[in-house]
């Protein structure tokens, strides 16, 4: 349930001729999509000068979006009357929050005119007009949300074919349980690396000897790595989106759901794997409820893709469609797994992802409970 950013209480929903729009019963604020302001009236030079000013702005604001609890940016645009409109919008959701007495000073198109007998030739030639300013201003914001990152590492990453963030919001707290669990994993490949193969046989997890030494090998397996390649990409995806989930959840409930996928999704790898004596390391099952949990928790957060052939550009996708990609390919590994093939555990990527997803629509029915001490 949407809450106010102010306010931190539930949004009510109004459903008006353009669309859905959420209104808070006790201070005014209000929330609209992009798409229902234009319905509603509101210039489309406005709206694409908010929209292409806010992904380019620099300055976030301190509320966060009703509904997938990002940062939003903060905008400063002219309003229909003489003050100036501060606005916040998200760039995730594209939509647009208005604090009290904000929302109708947007400015809005003039009424159509009132002769009803042009020409035929005449109102075509008009209709014309009008379809071709609207594809050439959603042609200049695709531009911007299709161009590549700021960052020169983002780019490198991508031609690596690995997924980055785009429009990553300001957190609230400083990673610093993402940040030591990296490099924890890494003293620990470093330490381990003159003995691995021994390392790996005596604390890997077996699903035949599940509880040798106590059962710890569920949670030391999490720390080995079969190689630097192997490491490199879990450290990859654990701190791009790591940092967020830790700040959605708070370090100790971050550091819990870590825990929990990497124990279901080795449980799942002993359920599905036929192969019961061979050794299961890497942080992989835990970093999936990480991936599953921001998915659910930001389904429309951007991710973004470099696409080499036939495209040659960056192809963004939200992060529910992401995570729908990710679980098709993990069903199909998974399948092979259990007939003996592969060499990757997607049957516990599988067991993390269900954890990550579980744990964030739990969250978030949590989060939509009225309580006593609102």
């Amino acid at each position: 349930m949407a809450t106010c950013p102010r306010c931190a209480v539930p949004l009510v929903r109004l459903k008006t001729q353009a669309g859905t729009v959420y209104h808070c019963p006790r201070c005014g604020g209000r929330n609209a999509a992009l798409a229902v302001l234009r319905k509603a009236g509101a210039r489309p030079r406005f709206l694409k000068d908010l929209w292409i000013t806010g992904l380019r702005s620099k300055a976030p604001s301190p509320l966060r979006c009703p509904h997938c609890n990002r940062a939003m940016a903060s905008v400063e645009m002219p309003s229909a009357g003489e003050d100036t409109l501060r606005l916040d919008l998200c760039s995730s959701c594209q939509a647009v929050w208005f604090d009290a007495r904000e929302f109708e000073t947007v400015p809005v198109s003039p009424p159509p005119p009132t002769e009803p007998h042009l020409p035929v030739e005449v109102a075509e030639q008009l209709a014309v007009m009008q379809i071709k300013r609207e594809a050439q201003a959603r042609a200049e914001a695709d531009a911007v949300r299709g161009s590549g990152p700021a960052e020169g590492w983002k780019w490198v990453a991508g031609i690596l074919g690995l997924p980055v963030e785009f429009a990553e919001p300001e957190r609230r707290t400083r990673p610093w349980m993402t940040w030591g669990g990296a490099g924890l994993l890494m003293v620990v490949f470093l330490a381990t690396l003159p003995h691995l193969e021994q390392v790996v046989q005596a604390w890997g997890f077996v699903p035949q000897l599940w509880d040798r030494h106590w059962g710890l090998t569920l949670l030391t397996s999490f720390f080995l790595h079969g190689g630097v390649f192997h490491l490199l990409s879990n450290l990859y995806f654990f701190v791009i989106f790591g940092d967020n989930v830790e700040d959605h959840l708070g370090p100790l409930c971050f550091v819990l759901l870590l825990l929990g996928a990497e124990v279901f999704g080795s449980l799942t790898h002993a359920a599905l794997d036929p192969r019961g004596d061979i050794p299961a390391i890497g942080a992989s099952g835990g970093i999936s409820g990480i991936l599953g949990y921001y998915a659910a928790t930001f389904p429309r957060a951007r991710v973004g893709f470099f696409w080499f052939f036939p495209f040659f550009r960056w192809i963004h996708l939200p992060a529910w469609v992401m995570l729908l990609l990710f679980s098709l390919l993990q069903l199909l590994g998974a399948w092979i797994q259990m007939y003996g093939g592969g060499g990757v555990s997607y049957a516990a990527h599988l067991g993390g992802l269900a954890v990550g997803v579980a744990v964030a629509l739990s969250v978030r029915w949590l989060k939509s409970q009225p309580s006593e001490f609102a």
